[in-house]
């Protein structure tokens, strides 16, 4: 090639002539030597000095240097600025969600956008399985992600991860390793460029060392050369994709766990409930164990209890053989010490040699013993777990365990004092029955002397009807006395007691020709025993008062009525007496019964009595407050 044959056809000025022949030179890769050696013939044919000629060949040559260099510069700086555009692109798809799968697929989608690749794929190091399983691609068959899967060292992905540098190759048709493990979803790619991901030492994730998090890989459709600016963008996006990841699955780490906390605080809640509302000590025990078992995730649940000697006993199971073997001493001694028990291998711990014999009878590998205790007292027994295989119980496990044992303990505590009290109160109701069976008995019998007594004096006499009155009110309190000593002991009803007083009332106190017709209607109101034996003096008199006052003489209607509000109860007891007993002489009476029941009501009752003629009716009204029965020792 000679310079004059670059001398452009048509004619320019001197100037501007050498400088097209030397920027022609620079671009063919023509040296200043050559072009210098060239000037005489440039200047015979320009006609020109030879000097001039070489002075301007020489400056020319400079300019189109620097031209050169300049495009370069400005080609280069093109190029920084759309890697940096493509950089802002691919960080922010990573960023925008925490959702691990989407995101990595926005990356891969942007990478094949930004760059002049053909494909883009990201493997996740999965560190249990030892492996890199493919997570997000572009540019080839998507079905293949979680199926390609591949160890360390294996194929120019595992090859990449292995050495944590970036591996090229111009052309996988011939390279072994990428037809191994790609060839059937990505065979019309042959350029590859394989970068690890890898999360270097950063006090924001506390690792003092280097950490494989996977390998990402672009691809060119034809064989090519990753030049060393394509490497550094891919290893950039790479270190983005480290930290991402690394944030994604600390964070979906963090909602596992959360949403794991949230079930087991939710079961532990619906556990404690369970048992709470379990009083049978029986049935609470058996329940334990069983929720014992689905709380903590084991196959065997075991209630221990210590005995009045202080010996550890089997109280329930759950998950256990049908002969299980004695309870191992390592277990008694924990109990007795108060601190919980953790065997993490009962074949091998030096600690309790013969736990083995004990866990190849039962068929455990893994035990975790934690003692029941109410605050601060002793134990009085255990919660022991088993499971087949080697398990670590860990400090959130413990702890939700610890929280299941202080609600077990607290329901045990209390289903035994119910049944103790169930005990106390059986022993309680066979002895009142007892009592009231004998007040009744002799009550009877002071009656009967008392009925003995009224026969021997005339009908007529003063003495006769204060005996026929205390006769009546001594079977008044014996018909009480008969109520209470019935299964339902301590609690009868207003009801009962009345239809007891107009029973005996019909039978001693009235004559078949002139009958009385007694109606009872109303509320069930319960009386404790105190009540119930100041109501019966008290209902007894005003139905005697009732017929003594010529209703026994005459005939006529009592009406009791029974009524129970919030606070208070009424009884209202009316009989027609003062329309029927006109034409009899008035009753000579002296007045004490009605205030022997003002009195009672008043006093005893803590309520009130009303006397009164409503429309030729007597009218008595007696109001008060029912007393519970623990109430009455304090009265």
């Amino acid at each position: 090639m000679n310079p004059v044959d670059l001398l452009p056809h048509h004619a320019l000025p001197f100037g501007e002539a050498m400088r097209v022949v030397a920027a022609r030179w620079y671009d063919r890769g023509g040296s200043l030597d050559q072009l210098d050696a060239s000037a005489v013939d440039l200047a015979r044919r320009l006609d020109m000095p030879i000097a001039e000629v070489q002075r301007r060949l020489w400056v020319a040559y400079g300019e189109a240097i620097a031209e050169k260099r300049q495009a370069e510069r400005e080609g280069e700086l093109l190029r920084r600025m759309a890697e940096l555009r493509g950089l802002h692109r691919i960080i922010a798809a990573a960023n925008s969600t925490l959702d691990l799968e989407t995101s990595m697929s926005q990356v891969v989608n942007t990478v094949v956008d930004v760059g002049t690749v053909d494909a883009c794929a990201i493997y996740i190091y999965d560190r249990d399985a030892n492996e890199l399983v493919l997570r997000a691609c572009a540019g080839f068959e998507v079905s293949a992600i979680g199926q390609i899967r591949m160890a360390l060292g294996e194929g120019i992905v595992g090859a990449a991860a292995q050495q944590g540098t970036p591996l090229m190759v111009a052309d996988v048709r011939f390279d072994g390793r990428g037809l191994a493990s790609l060839g059937t979803v990505a065979g019309h790619l042959h350029g590859m460029l394989a970068v690890p991901i890898v999360l270097f030492s950063d006090s924001r994730f506390h690792l003092g060392m280097p950490q494989l998090q996977g390998v990402v890989t672009v691809q060119t459709r034809q064989p090519h050369t990753f030049n060393e600016s394509e490497i550094s963008f891919v290893e950039t996006v790479a270190g983005e994709l480290a930290f991402f990841i690394t944030n994604a699955q600390m964070y979906q780490q963090a909602d596992s766990q959360l949403h794991r906390k949230v079930r087991e605080l939710t079961t532990l809640q619906q556990v404690s409930k369970r048992i709470a509302e379990q009083i049978r000590i029986d049935e609470l025990l058996q329940l334990i164990a069983a929720k014992a078992v689905e709380l903590s995730q084991v196959n065997r649940a075991d209630i221990l209890r210590l005995d009045n000697k202080g010996t550890l006993q089997l109280a329930a199971n759950y998950g256990a053989p049908t002969h299980p073997a004695p309870i191992p001493l390592c277990i008694s001694d924990a109990v007795h010490n108060g601190y919980p028990l953790a065997v993490l291998n009962a074949f091998n711990d030096s600690r309790f040699p013969e736990l083995a014999v004990t866990a190849a009878h039962d068929g455990f590998y893994s035990l975790y013993s934690i003692p029941l205790r109410i605050g601060g007292e002793m134990p009085f027994g255990a919660i022991s777990l088993y499971t087949n295989q080697e398990h670590h119980f860990d400090f959130d496990q413990v702890r939700l365990l610890s929280s299941f044992a202080d609600a077990a303990a607290i329901a045990i505590e209390n289903a035994r004092l119910y049944d103790e009290s169930q005990r106390a109160l059986a022993v309680k109701s066979v002895m009142l029955q007892e009592m009231h069976h004998r007040v009744r008995n002799n009550l009877q019998t002071i009656s009967a002397l008392l009925t003995m007594q009224l026969r021997r004096i005339a009908d007529n006499a003063p003495a006769a009807q204060m005996l026929r009155d205390s006769v009546a009110r001594i079977q008044a309190i014996s018909a009480v006395h008969n109520l209470l000593c019935r299964e339902d002991i301590g609690v009868t009803t207003v009801d009962a007691i009345m239809r007891q007083i107009v029973d005996h009332a019909v039978v001693s106190m009235t004559d078949p020709q002139f009958p009385v017709a007694f109606t009872v209607q109303g509320d069930t109101i319960e009386v404790a025993s105190r009540q119930a034996t100041i109501l019966a003096i008290v209902l007894n008199e005003l139905v005697m008062n009732a017929l003594s006052h010529g209703l026994a003489q005459v005939g006529g209607h009592v009406e009791i009525l029974m009524q129970q509000g919030d606070d208070v109860c009424t009884v209202r007891i009316r009989d027609d007496g003062p329309m029927r007993t006109r034409h009899l002489p008035p009753y000579k009476g002296s007045g004490m019964g009605q205030q022997m029941v003002r009195m009672l009501v008043e006093s005893d009752l803590y309520g009130s009595f009303i006397f009164e003629i409503v429309d030729d009716w007597a009218c008595a009204t007696v109001t008060f407050r029912p007393i519970e029965e623990e109430e009455e020792g304090t009265i």
